[in-house]
């Protein structure tokens, strides 16, 4: 470590096995692609900043981190097959540190999103994805980007998935149900393959694993939307209720 009174671990873990999700560091091959004006923008802070695995922190510059990866939601194991399914983000923010003002702690730490000039994710997409384990092997099965940004759509940009946070759902049935993105929709994927099969767009997105359960022979899904209470949270207040034919 270079700031003073503090020392770094001795060792970081380096986990090759499972496979990770999402990306687990920084590299200058994962700044966006979207863009030229963009790419050059991102790479000009990239050039002035500490990061990689791991990049300890010094005074006076700042380090780029992977801010995002599997949420609290955590993920959904189907447990006839072994298979995990769980969404995930790709986002990164500048981090730097700071001499306390107060006598608690010697230093404090500033986060802040690494955007682009059109305020999208500084990292290559996909921003959002969906991905399926086998957990006897802890190999990937599958692996396709969550949510969409439909402004890059019309220009014809691939999906790029978004940040999202509230979890998956696998039933018995091949079904894996997940809402939680931008653009406020849940969705059925094919737990197979991961092949997106239904959509539907709710007025805010979802804030929980989608519920599945069943009365009288027919199958529900439903979904909360975040409470007006989330600091984080963009107005929604509804109990979303779905059956399955």
């Amino acid at each position: 470590s270079k700031i003073p009174g503090e020392r770094t671990a001795i060792y970081q873990p380096d986990v090759k096995l499972p496979e990770p999700v999402c990306r687990n560091q920084f590299k200058k091959e994962y700044i966006t692609n979207i863009g030229e004006k963009n790419y050059n923008y991102i790479l000009s802070i990239v050039e002035n900043t500490n990061y990689g695995f791991p990049a300890p922190y010094e005074m006076e510059r700042k380090n780029i981190a992977i801010s995002s990866c599997v949420r609290w939601a955590g993920a959904s194991v189907d447990p006839d097959t072994n298979r995990m399914y769980v969404s995930a983000d790709n986002d990164i923010a500048l981090i730097e540190i700071k001499l306390s003002p107060v006598g608690k702690f010697n230093y404090y730490s500033l986060s802040k999103p690494l955007r682009d000039l059109d305020g999208y994710p500084g990292i290559k997409p996909p921003w959002g994805t969906l991905t399926s384990m086998n957990l006897n092997t802890g190999k990937i099965l599958w692996q396709v980007p969550l949510g969409e940004y439909e402004s890059l759509s019309q220009k014809g940009i691939p999906i790029t998935g978004t940040t999202n946070r509230s979890g998956a759902t696998a039933t018995a049935g091949n079904l894996v149900f997940v809402s939680g993105t931008h653009d406020n929709k849940i969705r059925a994927f094919d737990s197979m393959n991961g092949k997106e099969l239904w959509s539907y767009k709710m007025s805010s997105l979802g804030s929980a694993p989608p519920t599945s359960y069943m009365v009288d022979g027919k199958q529900y899904i439903i979904i909360p939307t975040f409470d007006k209470s989330d600091p984080l949270d963009d107005g929604g207040d509804e109990l979303f209720a779905f059956t399955i034919k």
